[in-house]
């Protein structure tokens, strides 16, 4: 049974989850939310990012990064002139930032938060990966390539001929690389070589890392595809889809255990959950009138019992399943 308890307003931002529960900013106000009631972080912030259990956060452009782990109430701050973005490493985490106009890449410990070292930074890409230790994937609009951060040596290059769609990623030695022509090329990450494409796929898929599987489900259609055998391995549609009123979009929806959670708004906001075990949409709950404002739905946050939906209003619907 579903049932709303909550609705919270001037959510300006994307709700952002992380391993402890969800995360929204309200104006320049950083919130933590398990369960109903927000909890207040920090006040007069200007930008944040989850990973895992930590939360980090930024009070003005360019400037100390903050970290935050609200279940044990710790707090770290690493001085300096930073840029937002925080990538996970196998032994390290990465921040970029900059010192006297020179820019650098900084290696963090992820325990103590204290930097390991510093290399000044060469390259103009997007970082996509950490294949090993100073050994980072990069994208740029017409090549990807793996470059040694300490050798200063790019060790592979994949020339894109069509550009991508959708999310690049690493999964453990395979990097995934949707493209606009709708498929999906899967690379060895060691080599750059093509190990296989698929056809007709979705731009964006929900990783389930324990299995090695991809879920996409966009319109009426789910697949699921096996990243180490290179192929699809269920592909089904919902005929259902029509009579229940739902049609939805690739990147809205959300993998949480062995269930997929979408939204839809095309013909009223809805949202629902698929059984992956089953492949059968196990519910669609429609928000009546009066419950959401006739707007379009952020894809669903689900968190121990809780589902999390922003509307494009700024509200925040707050349901719990019994």
């Amino acid at each position: 049974m579903i049932t709303k308890v909550e609705t919270l307003d001037k959510i300006e931002v994307y709700l952002k989850q992380g391993s402890l529960g969800v995360y929204f900013q309200r104006q320049e106000q950083l919130y933590y939310l398990n369960g109903i009631v927000p909890e207040l972080i920090q006040d007069q912030i200007y930008q944040f990012r989850v990973q895992d259990q930590w939360v980090y956060y930024q009070k003005k452009v360019m400037s100390d990064l903050y970290r935050v782990d609200v279940q044990r109430g710790i707090t770290q701050k690493q001085e300096g002139e930073f840029y937002p973005s925080i990538y996970k490493g196998k032994d390290f985490d990465y921040i970029y930032g900059e010192e006297e106009g020179e820019e650098y890449l900084y290696t963090v410990n992820p325990e103590t938060f204290q930097i390991e070292n510093k290399l000044i930074v060469e390259i103009e890409a997007a970082s996509k990966g950490e294949l090993k230790p100073y050994q980072r994937i990069y994208k740029t609009r017409n090549k990807l390539f793996l470059y040694d951060l300490i050798k200063k040596e790019t060790l592979w290059e994949f020339p894109l001929e069509i550009k991508t769609a959708g999310d690049v990623f690493l999964y453990q030695d395979i990097l995934l690389v949707p493209l606009e022509n709708f498929n999906l090329l899967g690379l060895d990450a060691h080599s750059g070589k093509m190990l296989w494409q698929l056809e007709k796929c979705f731009p964006y898929h929900n990783l389930d890392q324990e299995k090695g599987l991809l879920y996409g489900f966009g319109g009426q259609h789910l697949q699921v595809i096996d990243i180490r055998q290179g192929k699809k391995i269920k592909e089904h549609l919902f005929q259902e889809s029509k009579e229940l009123g739902i049609t939805t979009s690739s990147h809205m929806n959300a993998l949480c255990g062995e269930y997929l959670w979408f939204t839809s708004w095309r013909y009223g906001q809805k949202f629902g959950k698929i059984n992956l075990n089953t492949y059968q949409i196990e519910f669609v709950y429609e928000m009546k009138k009066g419950e959401v404002v006739q707007a379009a739905l952020d894809r669903p946050k689900v968190y121990q019992g809780y589902i999390y939906i922003r509307d494009s209003e700024g509200y925040l619907h707050i349901y719990k399943e019994e």
